[in-house]
């Protein structure tokens, strides 16, 4: 019995361990592609496909394209040029408005337009442009009344490399993580002091709220530091 008790518990162990979740959640890469004939890549700015009215104030971009340049700055085994080399290369081909279609199209289709990449390179120097996207930006706010529910946020990125000469996806990884929130207890109260009503449970010595859902940049984090060291690396070629 004690026998049969430690096989049940060793193949539980194992099947849990088989459905755990895998990051980076997708990747997939061209066989012709070799990372060591990258000369330097164009990183574009964020391209978001949540709608403003979830995401009014474009946090989906402005906190992934900070996180992500913050982890491929420290990558050293390739040349990165950063967003604002991108908007200057916008301007002295005058693609403004041909890069907002390009947007809505790799949000509709996930294709990119040939002509554009031709336009953009003609003053670049750089033969791959990596494309960062977000397409899960979700909280899911628990109700503090209810016992043991936990408020979540979801955050769902995907890094795409184009090759600037056909336009075809040489690598592209995605990756979706959440983060949970300390689970809720029920009845939490507020006191009223003066006038003024302050929570006397749930709340951190920040002042943080610690049921509601972690904030977007926690979960960015995780996304993107898989994402980053999934990226190829170029090898030492002797």
């Amino acid at each position: 019995m004690k026998a049969l008790i430690v096989t049940s518990l060793v193949v539980s162990m194992v099947f849990l361990a088989g459905c755990k979740a895998s990051h980076p959640t997708k990747v997939i890469i061209d066989p012709e592609f070799n990372p060591n004939i990258i000369s330097s890549i164009l990183l574009s700015p964020c391209i978001s496909s949540i709608s403003e009215g979830e995401d009014p104030d474009r946090e989906s971009e402005r906190i992934t394209n900070r996180v992500l340049w913050g982890y491929i700055s420290e990558r050293s085994d390739h040349k990165f040029l950063g967003r604002e080399q991108f908007r200057v290369l916008l301007r002295a081909g005058r693609l403004q408005e041909e890069f907002k279609s390009f947007k809505d199209n790799w949000i509709t289709k996930h294709e990119v337009d040939a002509e554009f990449l031709k336009a953009l390179k003609r003053n670049a120097n750089a033969n791959y442009l990596l494309i960062p996207s977000v397409y899960l930006w979700f909280k899911d706010e628990a109700d503090y009344r209810e016992e043991g529910t936990a408020s979540t946020t979801q955050v769902g990125v995907m890094l795409t490399l184009i090759d600037f000469e056909t336009g075809k996806i040489m690598w592209e990884g995605t990756d979706e993580n959440y983060k949970e929130a300390v689970r809720t207890e029920g009845g939490r109260v507020r006191v009223a002091t003066a006038g003024i009503h302050r929570r006397v449970s749930g709340v951190t010595a920040t002042g943080r709220d610690m049921y509601a859902a972690p904030p977007y940049e926690d979960v960015v984090v995780l996304v993107v530091e898989v994402l980053v060291k999934a990226f190829p690396s170029r090898m030492l070629v002797e």
